[in-house]
């Protein structure tokens, strides 16, 4: 299965290709890894095809004579006509994408190279502990890849390691019902958006797991891997 690894700066992509690459080696499967970040200075691990063999950002930006923004757009453009190599010999194929996910999803090299792949998925990470109080804008993210990508993307929590237990508990109720949220009264404008966009939503798309993992120590890798198994199953159910 390829699966892309997508977030926010700072979600942990690359610390969860590494350690869930890891993960899955010693679960007996063959794994690959792709770097798509041409703007990163150190992953952690060794990839098998890094784009910053072709380009990085800083190499851009020497040629062109551009500034940071306008290299990014200018990677993003290249990303797209790259052919990545498909490595028919691995189970999984990891992609970490790039550090700035607007340019990758909203330019056309998300589209381009996400669509080129078959047996696929999107694992959308998000920073736990700065999303706490603000899950629903992190899902409404998660959505918007998968209507770009159009392609399975799995909302992923993460950074778990980071919170207490009471907050996870807290956290762990909210993901696993919010239909709660739709039977109290509102006591702010906020929370009578909120109600009204998890309406829409419970109409138009089907309730998934939310996962809580650390990309850190492992926690919830299984999990992962169960819902993998389950999209790439035809019957798979992901309620």
């Amino acid at each position: 299965m390829n699966i892309f690894v997508l977030g926010p700066a700072g979600s942990g992509k690359s610390l969860f290709v590494k350690n869930f690459s890891i993960y899955l080696i010693s679960e007996g499967y063959k794994v690959r890894t792709i770097n798509l970040d041409p703007g990163v200075l150190e992953l952690g691990y060794k990839p098998d095809f890094d784009i910053r063999s072709m380009f990085t950002v800083e190499s851009i930006m020497r040629e062109m004579g551009l500034g940071p923004n306008g290299a990014i757009l200018e990677a993003m453009d290249r990303l797209s006509r790259v052919g990545l190599p498909k490595f028919r010999d691995a189970d999984h194929i990891l992609f970490d994408t790039p550090g700035q996910l607007e340019p990758f999803l909203f330019r056309d090299a998300g589209r381009i190279i996400v669509g080129s792949f078959e047996d696929r998925c999107c694992l959308f990470l998000g920073d736990l502990p700065a999303l706490k109080g603000n899950l629903l804008s992190f899902y409404l993210y998660a959505l918007t890849a998968y209507y770009t990508l159009e392609t399975e993307t799995i909302a992923v929590l993460n950074k778990a390691d980071l919170l207490c237990e009471k907050d996870l508990e807290e956290i762990r109720e909210m993901v696993k019902d919010p239909a709660n949220a739709l039977s109290r009264k509102p006591s702010n404008l906020r929370e009578e958006m909120d109600i009204e966009l998890l309406r829409t939503l419970r109409a138009f798309f089907p309730p998934k797991r939310v996962p809580i993992i650390s990309a850190m120590t492992g926690m919830g890798f299984e999990e992962i891997l169960t819902i993998l198994y389950e999209i790439k199953c035809a019957c798979g159910d992901l309620t």
